[in-house]
């Protein structure tokens, strides 16, 4: 009986243990995926915005050189 008390219970412990930090790795791999994305969308945005600076430059470069040309 004692060597049964003596294995057993180590092994409900660590079994119980191995359990309860699943149950935590679940919770944080479902926050952390909610947060990434987020950060997914805010990257997309800011790609789009990026984009259209990049548009809007060009185009304003394009009349900067057409200016220049009619001064020259």
């Amino acid at each position: 009986m004692q060597l049964y008390i003596a294995v057993g219970l180590p092994t409900v412990m660590v079994l119980l243990g191995i359990f309860l930090n699943q149950r935590s790795f679940d919770r944080l791999e479902s926050s952390l995926g909610s947060r990434m994305d987020r950060v997914e969308a805010r990257l997309d945005r800011l790609e789009a915005d990026l984009r259209e600076f990049f548009r809007t430059l060009g185009q304003h470069e394009a009349k900067i050189e057409n200016l220049e040309r009619r001064n020259a």
